[in-house]
């Protein structure tokens, strides 16, 4: 994984820049003491060694992995699911059809609850 890194902090700039120097490029993921991709003292707890240092970065980027993984599968089966109501939706009563939008409905709102939170 490549990385970037933006801090304030001189001291914290130089010590990520050693720590990471076979990682650094200009185009990799932000680390910094403020905002970025990876914000130190929120994902990545202070003080650290370097040992400590990669340990966190790799956990954060199988956990990013999963979670990525995890929105590809849910897109899927939310395609399975259109499929399936649009097949459906030519034999359903009004209410059937109401039910189901709302359904839907509750399931995006939800994911898009998810995903701004997620950010933050």
């Amino acid at each position: 994984m490549k990385y970037k890194v933006e801090c304030k902090s001189l001291l914290l700039q130089k010590a990520l820049e050693e720590f990471l120097k076979e990682y650094i490029s200009e185009d990799g993921v932000v680390i910094s003491d403020e905002k970025g991709d990876i914000i130190i003292g929120k994902d990545i707890r202070k003080p650290f060694s370097k040992s400590q240092l990669l340990i966190q970065l790799e956990a954060l980027h199988q956990k990013n992995q999963i979670k990525n993984h995890v929105d590809d599968k849910l897109e899927i089966d939310m395609k399975i699911f259109d499929d399936l109501m649009q097949k459906e939706e030519k034999t359903l009563s009004f209410e059937e059809k109401l039910d189901n939008l709302i359904d839907e409905f509750k399931v995006n709102l939800k994911k898009l609850i998810k995903e701004e939170y997620g950010k933050k």
